[in-house]
C-alpha cells in the first residue's frame, strides 16, 4: 500500500491513472486520508460489493436508523442463505 499528497500525483499522474498497487490519497495539511485508488484487476474482483456498499451509502438519509439496521440485518441474512 501507498500512501501520497495531492502534490505527489499532481507531479507523478500515474499514481491515479495507473495504480500498480492500493494508494491513499491524503490531505497534505491535515494528514489525513481523503481518496483510496485501486488497481482496476481488483476493482473487477470487487465491484459487486463495491457496488453494494456505495448503494447504501448514498441511501443511508432515506432511512432513519431503525430501518437501516433493519434493513442491514435483512441483507446480512440474504448473502449468508445465498452462501450455502
Amino acid at each position: 500500500m501507498l500512501t501520497i499528497s495531492s502534490s505527489d500525483f499532481i507531479r507523478k499522474p500515474s499514481y491515479i491513472t495507473k495504480p500498480k498497487e492500493i494508494t491513499f490519497v491524503e490531505d497534505a495539511k491535515r494528514h489525513i486520508t481523503k481518496s483510496v485508488v485501486i488497481p482496476y484487476e481488483l476493482y473487477k474482483r470487487l465491484q459487486e460489493k463495491i457496488e453494494d456498499e456505495l448503494y447504501l451509502f448514498e441511501n443511508a438519509t432515506a432511512l432513519d436508523s431503525d430501518a437501516q439496521a433493519e434493513f442491514l440485518e435483512i441483507e446480512e441474512s440474504f448473502a449468508e442463505d445465498n452462501a450455502k
